[in-house]
């Protein structure tokens, strides 16, 4: 979500995030809100800093998450489900390659018209080599999107096009199951290209110069504290917004979010750890409302496999192999973490592949191996590489995703699994904060990492692609032949349970076989909200939250 998301997501404590130091309905200069239902309202709520505002160029879910409040596409998710948004109705071809929609009467904040144009540019912008987007391959659906990326199409040949201000026509480059699921994602919302270019590589840095089309203006984004919101008085569908105002703020120490959501001075959270089951009990004692799901979240390990930066060992499977097996995900998940559902796999819990739960007709990978020796498998990889069989001998470097307290006992317990049972030696290194973590990932500065992804569409497509050589998402740069091949030929399967055969191999070569990644735990879905907030939606796919029916009544 994702994330939807990069769910290089986060994990999920950390990444839940933050909260408000506004009161719950106050506002950024102490004023009370009036009563529910009347002029005023506003909600504060936790979220994670974002990395950036830039549709084209966001990857993980806090920045997906101010992104989903202010701009809209097409469609938007409606309890997972997409409705009508800037579109207003859309017609599908019987071989399923093409698609047009008509625009209904819409405004950017600052009045002017959306066009057809502007999301025409938008998701071209996505796809040309220049923006640098990691989200890129998100848009080879299109027909000759991928050529256009490589350099081998033209532009124009893209198969996006706009007919005019209210029609915009879509042509795929395979048919598509979850294609209108795409349009709803915050990726795909319209740009206005004189404001974006207007603003250069700046753009995405600062709300006060850009247009938004959703049911909320970003007024300020005070970084690594707080992003804050208006609603959107030009948003076409603005009388069915509630709320007036409202903060994502950041907080990550799990005890000051629960300070100041007892206190009242946020209105909404996710907690992991000491602090999840009292906040259980005290919901259950109506003290506030409390929503338990599963999530289409998947957190991993990634590993440094390629370039100047990565550490030879990982470059071999079996040591991978040898990593994921050392860990403990059942003791991670139940005595550390706290949350969440542990992990053998790739693909969630609930993920559907057509009409069939994907996990219930495939079973997890890992399971297969599961007898193995993790040290005996990374004495043979040493041997392999022709070094010193000796574990003891040779460093790791794990990489936390914040300086949170709770960053190092996470990290710390890892560090652990693999001193004990393996015997290599691991140095925790450090980041900053989530935003750091994801520059050093991205850069490919670190050896070994917790990772994660949230779902950006049902379908197991939303995490197999991921792993492609050469995805912008991909950092640990895992790479593998027929693991490309196997992708390229999902795309062109219109049988569904073929699709289901060729998700399995991938999801094997990946996870048991080639040991890519080192699955940990599928995210659940655990939030904290006051009584009084109501129609507060969690959707799976993009941000954290879906504040446009949300309202504050009683208070």
């Amino acid at each position: 979500m994702k994330s939807k998301k990069f769910l290089a997501i986060l994990l999920t404590a950390t990444m839940l995030l933050s909260t408000a130091l506004v009161g719950c309905g106050g506002s950024s200069d102490g004023k009370k809100p009036a009563e529910g239902g009347k002029k005023g309202q506003s909600i504060t709520l936790i979220s994670s800093d974002a990395k950036t505002l830039d549709t084209s160029k966001s990857t993980d879910q806090m920045s997906f998450n101010a992104i989903n409040a202010s701009m809209e596409g097409l469609t938007r998710y409606n309890n997972d489900k997409p409705e009508k948004a800037i579109a207003e109705s859309w017609e599908q071809s019987k071989d399923g390659l093409k698609w047009t929609f008509k625009l209904r009467d819409a405004k950017w904040s600052d009045g002017k018209k959306v066009t057809a144009k502007d999301f025409e540019y938008a998701w071209k912008r996505i796809l040309n080599p220049k923006t640098k987007a990691q989200y890129a391959s998100f848009m080879f659906v299109l027909k000759n999107g991928e050529k256009f990326y490589e350099g081998k199409a033209k532009e124009d040949e893209v198969g996006v096009k706009a007919i005019d201000d209210k029609t915009l026509e879509v042509t795929l480059e395979n048919p598509t199951p979850y294609f209108l699921q795409l349009t709803a994602f915050p990726l795909l919302s319209p740009l206005r290209q004189d404001i974006v270019e207007a603003a250069g590589d700046k753009y995405g840095t600062d709300p006060s110069k850009m247009v938004f089309d959703g049911p909320f203006v970003l007024e300020k984004w005070e970084k690594g504290s707080k992003i804050t919101f208006n609603k959107n008085p030009n948003y076409w569908d603005k009388d069915t917004v509630k709320l007036d105002k409202g903060t994502f703020q950041v907080a990550e120490e799990m005890p000051t979010r629960y300070q100041m959501f007892t206190s009242k001075q946020i209105d909404g959270t996710a907690i992991t750890g000491e602090y999840v089951q009292k906040m259980k009990d005290e919901a259950k004692a109506g003290k506030y409302d409390y929503v338990e799901s599963t999530d289409p979240t998947s957190f991993y390990m990634i590993m440094n496999q390629n370039g100047e930066k990565a550490n030879k060992l990982l470059t071999n499977s079996k040591i991978r192999l040898a990593l994921s097996l050392a860990i403990d995900r059942e003791s991670y998940v139940n005595k550390v973490y706290q949350r969440g559902f542990a992990s053998n796999g790739l693909i969630p819990t609930g993920m559907v592949a057509g009409e069939k739960v994907y996990r219930d007709v495939v079973p997890e990978p890992l399971k297969s191996v599961a007898n193995k020796d993790p040290k005996a498998l990374f004495i043979e990889g040493l041997k392999e590489l022709n070094l010193d069989p000796n574990p003891s001998k040779y460093t790791l470097r794990y990489l936390p995703q914040g300086s949170a307290t709770s960053d190092r006992a996470y990290a710390e317990y890892f560090q652990n699994q693999w001193q004990s049972k393996i015997g290599v030696n691991i140095k925790v290194d450090s980041a900053a904060d989530f935003s750091d973590y994801l520059k050093k990932t991205e850069e490919g500065n670190f050896e070994i990492a917790m990772s994660g992804w949230g779902a950006d569409y049902n379908d197991p497509m939303a995490f197999i692609e991921l792993f492609t050589t050469g995805n912008g998402n991909n950092n640990g740069k895992f790479s593998n032949a027929e693991y490309d091949k196997i992708v390229k030929d999902i795309k062109k399967e219109p049988d569904m349970n073929k699709r289901i055969e060729l998700y399995k191999r991938a999801e094997q070569i990946l996870v048991s076989e080639q040991a890519g990644i080192a699955p940990v735990f599928y995210k659940d879905k655990r939030f904290f909200t006051q009584k009084y907030v109501k129609g507060l939606q969690f959707p799976s796919f993009g941000g954290l939250y879906e504040l446009k029916w949300t309202s504050i009544e009683g208070k």
